[in-house]
């Protein structure tokens, strides 16, 4: 297996800045944010202009939350970004989040918070189709799971954890039994496999155990299934910090949760 390199990127959380961005309805709820909502479009066409410098990575890989709050306006222009990588020779893999769907999004116009289009999570397989789904070997409908190869021998689980209903933070018995199938498949093609995940599966502090919303529901469970099927890396974000975490299932098979930061805040 050759040597893979990629750009691994969490939590865009893309604003499109002509919804509004200034005065102080945005001066007042950025007293309780910790990232840049007015900057966070440059902050992503700057970084995109990295790595489009870069002729030596070919791949880009987004887990989630791409927009603020599931505005369509900012789907929209983000997917524009997307093209510029994909236009540069960029191979790029995303999922969608909580973030991206129907989460009241809002522009901020002075003193006012003023209601803007919003994102189904159904419209999202249409947005971003190109960015993983296209090239997908398989897809699992009713989440926009998929799994692809990213390089030769090298296939990844794209879980999407957050979806319709009640299922945000949640790998349910139905989508593993679908990862299974994908996992035999890629084992008996000779392939490693890995996956991205939104959320954190393992908890990226112990506090965060007694926290729902820090980690996957169930996160035993999925991260002793994935280990005893030799799924032995998840590289997810969410929670906006850097963390490495390891889980060992009762088997004794090792698991490792890379979580990384915010593009847009700090530690990102």
């Amino acid at each position: 297996m050759q040597p893979f390199k990629f750009y691994l990127v969490t939590d865009t959380h893309y604003f499109e800045p002509s919804l509004g961005c200034s005065g102080k309805a945005l001066d007042d709820y950025m007293k309780n944010e910790m990232y840049c909502l007015a900057e966070s479009s440059k902050i992503v066409k700057a970084t995109f202009d990295e790595i489009i410098k870069d002729s030596e990575t070919d791949t880009v890989i987004i887990p989630g939350d791409l927009s603020k709050d599931g505005e369509k306006q900012s789907h929209i222009s983000f997917v524009k970004e997307l093209n510029r990588l994909k236009d540069a020779g960029k191979k790029v893999y995303v999922i969608t989040a909580g973030h991206d769907y129907n989460d009241h999004p809002r522009g901020y116009v002075g003193e006012e918070y003023v209601p803007v289009e919003p994102t189904s999570f159904d419209e999202l397989y249409d947005l971003y189709y190109d960015f993983g789904l296209a090239q997908a070997l398989s897809i699992d409908k009713e989440t926009h799971s998929y799994i692809v190869e990213v390089a030769p021998k090298i296939r990844m689980i794209a879980f999407n954890c957050d979806s319709k209903g009640d299922t945000k933070g949640r790998i349910d018995d139905r989508l593993l039994s679908w990862a299974k199938e994908q996992i035999d498949k890629a084992k008996a093609d000779g392939c490693f496999v890995f996956c991205i995940n939104h959320y954190p599966i393992i908890p990226s502090v112990p506090v965060f155990d007694l926290i729902g919303d820090a980690h996957i529901k169930d996160w035993r469970k999925v991260a002793s299934f994935l280990a005893d099927n030799g799924v032995n890396l998840a590289l997810t974000g969410h929670m906006h910090i850097q963390s490495i975490n390891e889980f060992y299932s009762e088997n004794g098979n090792k698991f490792v949760d890379i979580c990384t930061s915010v593009l847009v805040g700090s530690p990102g």
